[in-house]
């Protein structure tokens, strides 16, 4: 009953037209966050480079992907969280995510095609083009699995982009307990600018112990980058 009364709440929330989407790649500076992150920094790469990117497919259909790779190491580490999803509902229509750390390589891809379910990647943009006013229920698939989660709006905020200060609105997604339903353990905090386009201006991404916040340096013409696991 919660599940159907989610994807309704999502079928009625994108049922406004949407404006065109336009191909579009942000890139971000990322740095291990928190104490856990400083600590782990003595391990593992504490910095590099993000990608954003949102490409449109010839059936109509939207493609994204949120990339982040380490310039502390040759052997090409990432993390990549992709989904081809459908602009007219919002809903995930398959999702892959695929990690390679130091030599090892790990991936899941699924085809989803359930209405009122997201992914990471799909979130950012299902949440940028009409971020809800009050908290909301969605589903969330991330590394095979469905858990259901919370979107909880938190106001606008200050943050500093270069040399200037923005106002933004901040909203985190966070998994919460029901009845036999697994709990999603991660965490994904946006910041959108007060723009027009509501920009992301600044993600973090959390699994287990690692934090990962990236910080908007720059945004160029769509070119997704290649590699393993895009579902391409």
């Amino acid at each position: 009953m919660r599940r159907a009364l989610a994807t309704l709440a999502l079928s009625l929330w994108l049922s406004a037209p949407a404006a065109a989407a336009v191909d579009e790649t942000l890139v971000y500076r990322w740095r291990l966050d928190g104490f856990l992150g400083a600590l782990a920094g003595l391990f593992v790469p504490s910095g590099g480079e993000g990608l954003l990117t949102l490409e449109r497919l010839p059936d109509g259909n939207l493609r994204s992907e949120l990339r982040i790779t380490s310039n502390e190491r040759a052997g090409g580490d990432y993390f990549l969280y992709g989904a081809e999803w459908s602009p007219a509902t919002g809903s995930t229509i398959r999702a892959w995510s695929t990690q390679r750390w130091r030599g090892e390589e790990k991936s899941k891809r699924a085809e989803v095609g359930q209405a009122g379910v997201v992914d990471i990647a799909t979130a950012v943009f299902v949440l940028r083009r009409d971020p809800p006013s009050a908290p909301r229920q969605l589903e969330i698939w991330s590394d095979g699995k469905l858990y259901p989660v919370l979107v909880v709006p938190h106001g606008v905020e200050h943050r500093h982009s270069g040399d200037r200060e923005l106002e933004v609105r901040h909203f985190s997604v966070r998994g919460y307990r029901l009845p036999d339903r697994r709990l999603w353990k991660g965490q994904l905090d946006l910041w959108f600018a007060e723009d027009g386009a509501a920009t992301p201006v600044e993600i973090l991404v959390a699994r287990s112990a690692a934090r990962v916040r990236l910080v908007l340096v720059d945004s160029r013409p769509a070119a997704p980058p290649a590699g393993e696991g895009e579902g391409r």
